[in-house]
């Protein structure tokens, strides 16, 4: 989204066209939020738009949007040009197709006292990739049956600063640099060897623990931001199997169970501050296009 905001290329534009027409259009205090659902016509031309999560009100923005589409003569549905033969600058274009693409689902654990409403069912999900060398990391070199291996740090770390992060209830940024995660150990143990398939065990801990100077209570202290801390510490468990003849994980689950704590702006726990349990599960992603979504974070990747 921030990219959409703020990029210059032909996909940015036609969203910035969008939006200003939308129910945020002109919008600049107390943010410039384009959070909500979006119909429109291929040029850009804004049917409707609206932010809810009511069924009822988005299946009347959605027949609004249909009555509109029919009505528009056809000379006003699309553009003068193809968009497709301009630069598109998507970070979808780095999707590791020969390496590891991850489902990443989050959630808050059972707990005492959390309620009944929206936020006692809140989940969300994001994605996280390793090119095809960072893969066979998790891997010893020789995978014998017993050998034990260490994960990179560096992925590790990766991954905790930028998947790990508490987003059940909303958005949020991710952790700024290595310093913030104190621990991030990964070991894999082999199993099993049949054939060209490394059967693996995974096991390991995290923690990661930042400050900032956020609001955290949406608009009642938009302007009031104060310094915060929040953080996450775990225990990963998981399996997965790597095949050596076609190299690339075919199973591959993470379980990550821990504490979280704190808030950051947009996260959506500005009454929700002390330690409570949360969990991540990561599992393989598919190859339609819905699961080639870039991570949210990917910019903090390293790969451009």
């Amino acid at each position: 989204m921030s990219r959409l905001q703020r990029g210059n290329d032909a996909e940015c534009s036609l969203f910035q066209k969008v939006a200003e027409q939308g129910h945020y259009a002109g919008r600049r205090y107390p943010t410039d939020t384009r959070q909500g659902t979006y119909m429109t016509a291929p040029s850009g031309v804004i049917l409707t738009s609206v932010n809810t999560n009511d069924a009822r009100q988005m299946e009347r923005a959605l027949r609004t949007a249909l009555d509109k589409w029919n009505q528009m003569p056809k000379a006003e549905r699309y553009l003068e040009k193809d968009p497709a033969q301009e630069t598109i600058r998507r970070p979808e274009r780095f999707y590791p197709k020969d390496g590891l693409a991850l489902k990443v689902y989050s959630r808050d654990l059972p707990r005492e006292n959390i309620g009944s409403d929206w936020r006692s069912r809140a989940w969300n999900q994001d994605f996280a990739w390793f090119r095809k060398e960072e893969a066979r990391q998790f891997l010893p070199a020789r995978p014998q049956k017993n050998a034990k291996h260490e994960v990179p740090r560096a992925l590790i770390e990766r991954l905790i600063r930028t998947s790990f992060v508490d987003n059940v209830r909303g958005q949020t940024s991710p952790y700024r640099n290595a310093d913030e995660v104190k621990q991030a150990v990964l070991t894999t143990t082999v199993e099993a060897v049949k054939g060209s398939v490394v059967t693996l065990k995974l096991e390991g801990a995290t923690r990661a623990v930042g400050q900032g100077v956020w609001a955290i209570s949406g608009y009642q202290d938009m302007n009031r931001p104060t310094s915060q801390e929040r953080g996450y510490e775990s225990r990963l468990l998981g399996k997965a199997k790597y095949d050596l003849s076609k190299e690339r994980f075919i199973e591959f689950e993470l379980v990550s169970a821990g504490t979280r704590w704190g808030g950051t702006q947009y996260n959506g726990r500005g009454d929700d501050l002390k330690p409570a349990p949360m969990g991540f599960v990561l599992q393989l992603a598919g190859t339609k296009p819905a699961d080639q979504v870039a991570p949210e974070h990917f910019w903090s990747y390293g790969w451009q």
